[in-house]
């Protein structure tokens, strides 16, 4: 079986690639920028990117939405992760922290899309707690850039600090990425 991620991300694409491969399924990046509402839901968010994904492509695709939420801060930055980075950078990110509960929740909703209709669509979530260092780690690596300062609970590293196979076995797109490889292996699309 062949899924589309439609995702200008290629790191993205990687991880959920490794997971998917060992179960049979290739993964095949369709690279490309796509719309997100400012409002709502991760999942409403990722819903919405899956209806371009399968409007552009036509065969079945899956994309993703990763928010990241601070302890310290009501459901923020959650949906604008991404653009509250690009508006403050990791100098602005940890003197927000500062002085502040550093603990965090990754999240990340994939959602498979293999038809126009909503029935032909499922979603797929995974969650990784942890706290935010206050070093950058690795600051010209081209990872997300909050991996650089995301401590997983029972860890003393960062996310960036660790190869893909050591991510891979625990991380939330790889808890959702291995969802999605169940799910499969119990249902045809159609």
């Amino acid at each position: 079986m062949k899924l589309f991620f439609v995702t200008s991300n290629e790191h993205k694409v990687e991880e959920v690639a490794h997971v998917l491969a060992s179960h049979g399924i290739e993964v095949e990046q369709v690279d490309t920028e796509l719309a997100e509402p400012d409002v709502g839901s991760q999942e409403r968010v990722a819903l919405y990117k899956a209806e371009q994904a399968y409007a552009l492509v036509k065969k079945p695709v899956i994309v993703e939405d990763t928010g990241i939420y601070f302890k310290a801060y009501h459901d923020f930055p959650g949906i604008f992760a991404k653009r509250v980075y690009l508006g403050i950078g990791f100098k602005g990110l940890l003197k927000l922290l500062q002085g502040e509960d550093r603990r965090a929740l990754f999240k990340v909703v994939i959602v498979l899309q293999w038809g126009k209709r909503k029935n032909q669509r499922k979603l797929f979530v995974g969650t990784l707690e942890g706290s935010m260092g206050s070093k950058l780690k690795k600051p010209h690596s081209k990872r997300l850039a909050y991996e650089k300062l995301f401590i997983p609970e029972g860890y003393s590293k960062t996310i960036v600090e660790m190869p893909l196979a050591e991510k891979n076995k625990f991380s939330h797109r790889a808890v959702a990425a291995k969802k999605l490889a169940r799910w499969l292996k119990r249902h045809k699309l159609g």
